[in-house]
């Protein structure tokens, strides 16, 4: 194989080695996987960025280079999920969700790349722990991503995944202890495997050198998974929406020397 070429105009853009910014942003989404009610919120959040040779971090994660690869790199991969308190109709009578965090590490694969995209293969590993402390278990997606690289201000971004849980993830969510039946919540065991499949857009626009717009849909498809048949699962499609604005308030005197610009 080739040695993967970088991006033509990443070469004649100087990026800064760091940036400190404001992202303000609004979203509606599920309270959990399988839930039929929905989150909808705004919120500001600060965000850093370091573009360096070896190691960079960006809104995408902690990044390192590995085996003096280009095609090759480790992220540190998070997630979270909200707090779901048992006023959920579907997890009423049955303790509260706490916000739980998410992390572990992701290989990333850079299949291929020319001046306008690039082909990612990523596998992740994440542990999941709450606000409390509790482990809920362990979280892997391995997905297919493409960059596509529309004008020097517009990118779009799309994704594609299964999603995989360990049996005390998914009885964190869908297990229904024989304490807590009803006549219309059955008692429920789920096991490891298969948690569903995944389809994501992003659009990007840099709108100016300081602001960016962004805009994301997510459609998740828990039928394929191993917990499709918990009572606790009111649907099985799976919708996401986030769109805000990101501002970069300062930025380094000193430049990058590598190709991304996140």
């Amino acid at each position: 194989m080739s040695p993967i070429t970088a991006h033509a105009d990443s070469a004649s853009k100087a990026l800064p080695k760091w940036e400190l910014g404001l992202a303000l942003g609004a979203a509606s989404l599920p309270q959990y996987m399988g839930s039929d009610e929905r989150y909808n919120f705004a919120a500001p959040l600060p965000y850093f960025i370091y573009r360096g040779d070896r190691i960079s971090m960006d809104r995408g994660g902690l990044r390192a280079a590995l085996f003096d690869m280009d095609q090759l790199s480790l992220d540190l991969s998070l997630g979270g999920g909200l707090p779901v308190r048992n006023s959920n109709r579907a997890r009423a009578g049955m303790p509260g969700l706490k916000f739980n965090i998410q992390a572990g590490p992701r290989l990333n694969w850079k299949v291929y790349q020319n001046s306008q995209s690039i082909l990612n293969v990523r596998l992740p590993m994440r542990g999941v722990i709450d606000t409390s402390g509790s482990f809920l278990g362990w979280l892997s997606e391995p997905d297919i991503q493409l960059q596509y690289k529309a004008s020097p201000a517009l990118k779009l971004e799309f994704t594609t995944g299964l999603l995989f849980a360990s049996r005390k993830y998914h009885a964190t969510f869908y297990d229904v202890a024989p304490a807590f039946v009803t006549p219309t919540r059955p008692a429920y065991q789920s096991g490891a495997g298969l948690h569903s499949a995944s389809i994501t857009a992003r659009v990007r626009y840099q709108y100016s050198d300081n602001i960016r717009l962004f805009t994301a849909l997510r459609y998740r498809n828990l039928t394929p998974g191993t917990i499709s048949h918990s009572p606790l699962v009111k649907s099985r499609h799976y919708i996401s929406i986030t769109v805000g604005m990101a501002w970069s308030i300062f930025q380094s005197e000193a430049v990058s020397r590598t190709s991304s610009d996140d």
